[in-house]
């Protein structure tokens, strides 16, 4: 059985040793941005330690500060330990001590700061002062307080707060103690007479004095934690966590539930293919915490020797899928590390140039489509309707918006909306799907609107335009596919992309020229490009920003966009 647990690991250029824990997301929500402080052996042996300052994220992590192997082990377990404590406070909430376990917990700063400066107690004269100014601060002087007080005694906390306040926060950080707001004045006193007893020890010791300090270390009764130590995370049996089950409660875990059809439809068959290699390279399953790059190098190699796949698609979807469920697991817990992560397919720049498939349609390409699209409506009457006007329509569209195929496919009657004073297209995933999802809208350029497309929507029935969604065949025990879709819209829109690319080859005699469809993103980009502003030109094909600073909404950009429509050139088909 491998247990899977929290390891030390090394950074990038640094030979020292690293702690690192993924913070769960439940204690994430609760501590995000706050302090946590951790007390680590300062040598191999005594009870000297070094206090070390992280701040809770989407992990804890910090240097180990030696790169001798044993003290790295010796700091992660005591780091671990003092990590699983505070996420067990923070889960627990604020709680209360009591009298006794406060002076207690007071007793740890006074112990720790004997037995840190025993040895070498430094200057007497320093240790008069911080008993002094300890003193100063519990006790101040009769007369009014230097500030105006919205309570009384609000000067002295913040005193308090500052002088006292980096003594206490560390050690309650260290055991795990979230103490209830109302306690915490009570504490920084208490932590304050400690701080003047530890003080007035050390003096004597700076002073050649080390008289048993046995009446004062009586004082503070023994502390023995408030909270219990937290159980180990559960671990898994190695045979059962292999890289198909990864997958399996990859896919079926509340994270996923944003990942669209088409994603885990195309992961599912690369893990598929990975099983059986993992199974023929090493006569059974491995499991995933068996793995090594090695193993991942040499199922990359297969895939582009074997299978005869690009280096984009092994990068952009085999070791997409890969990473995205082995990076997953690491965040839950169910793997140390992603043994896939850095390695990747490359590619020689220029290696397959004289093969490289061109992605913009050129000027008679764009022309003989959107003239074979005005030829659609002349279809035999047997034709189906819906189809019959995906290919009159679509292609234009696309023509004046640059948009993807799927997005004017899937357009429903009540798409067609007036906003913000002009005729335009909404675009939303309510209609079918939409790659970087949201809604926003894009005008209608003019000349669609004096070819009847507007008449053309009046007159369609309500619901989509252009397909037939088809609910009654979705089955929820169905196959895993990038058309599963309970509404039964997804289905029907891919057999639409294809037939409309199938329409446009009609006319286009080149089979090593663009795809059809998507070769009108590039051509309307090409098209615009220098005569629209590149930030607005982004908006109409929902492109990625270039900049934070471009980072506009794409609705905020509308009336810039209706200004464009203007300067895009019209398809002179008559």
């Amino acid at each position: 059985m491998v247990l899977i647990m929290a390891r030390p690991t090394t950074r990038s250029r640094s030979t020292k040793g690293q702690f690192k824990k993924r913070v769960p997301s439940d204690v994430l929500e609760r501590a995000r941005g706050q302090a946590i402080f951790f007390a680590l052996p300062k040598a191999l042996s005594g009870d000297e330690r070094i206090v070390v300052r992280a701040k809770f994220g989407t992990h804890v992590e910090f240097s180990l500060r030696t790169n001798d192997p044993a003290l790295i082990n010796l700091r992660h377990g005591a780091a671990l330990e003092q990590f699983e404590r505070a996420c067990a406070a923070h889960r627990q909430g604020p709680q209360g001590l009591t009298h006794k376990q406060r002076i207690a917990l007071s007793g740890v700063l006074y112990r720790d700061l004997k037995e840190l400066f025993e040895d070498d107690p430094v200057d007497a004269n320093w240790w008069r002062i911080v008993a002094e100014v300890a003193e100063r601060v519990l006790m101040p002087p009769p007369g009014p307080p230097l500030m105006i007080e919205a309570y009384p005694g609000e000067a002295q906390i913040i005193e308090l707060e500052r002088y006292v306040g980096p003594f206490l926060n560390p050690i309650l950080s260290r055991e795990g103690i979230i103490p209830a707001a109302e306690e915490r004045p009570d504490l920084l006193r208490i932590f304050a007479k400690a701080l003047i007893d530890a003080a007035k020890t050390l003096t004597r010791y700076a002073e050649g004095d080390y008289t048993p300090d046995d009446a004062v270390s009586a004082k503070y009764p023994k502390w023995d934690g408030a909270l219990p130590k937290a159980p180990p995370a559960p671990s898994l049996p190695s045979s059962r966590l292999t890289a198909t089950k990864l997958f399996a409660q990859w896919r079926d875990h509340p994270d996923q539930k944003a990942v669209k059809p088409a994603t885990l439809a195309s992961y599912a068959p690369v893990f598929d293919k990975l099983s059986l290699f993992l199974t023929e390279r090493h006569g059974r399953e491995p499991s995933a915490a068996e793995l090594r790059r090695e193993d991942f190098r040499a199922f990359i190699d297969m895939r582009s020797t074997d299978d005869g796949v690009s280096a984009k698609t092994i990068n952009d979807t085999d070791l997409a899928g890969i990473n995205a469920v082995f990076n997953w697991a690491v965040e839950q817990d169910l793997l140390t590390s992603n043994p896939a992560n850095g390695v990747k397919r490359r590619v020689r720049k220029g290696a397959d140039n004289g093969n490289k498939r061109r992605k913009t349609l050129n000027d008679a390409e764009a022309l003989a489509i959107v003239r074979h699209a005005l030829s659609a409506a002349s279809s035999p009457s047997r034709a189906n309707p819906k189809l019959t006007a995906a290919k009159r329509w679509v292609p234009w569209l696309m023509a004046y918006t640059g948009t993807r195929v799927g997005e004017m496919a899937q357009l429903r009657k009540c798409d067609l909306v007036e906003f913000d004073g002009h005729p335009a297209i909404r675009i939303t995933g309510d209609a079918g799907t939409v790659k970087t999802d949201g809604t926003w809208h894009v005008p209608l350029h003019p000349h669609l609107i004096e070819q009847g497309f507007l008449d053309f929507v009046d007159a369609a029935d309500d619901g989509h335009l252009f397909l037939t969604p088809r609910p009654d065949l979705y089955r929820a025990d169905g196959k895993l596919s990038r058309t599963k879709d309970p509404r039964g819209i997804l289905g029907p829109l891919q057999s639409v992309k294809n037939k409309l690319a199938e329409f446009a080859r009609d006319v286009m005699p080149d089979p090593n020229g663009p795809a059809p469809n998507h070769g009108w993103r590039h051509y309307f980009k090409a098209r615009g490009r220098g005569l629209i502003d590149p930030t607005v030109l982004d908006a109409f094909g929902d492109h990625a920003p270039r900049s934070i600073a471009e980072r506009y909404g794409r609705d905020e950009l509308f009336k810039a966009m209706v200004d464009a429509l203007g300067k895009i050139p019209r398809y002179e088909v008559e």
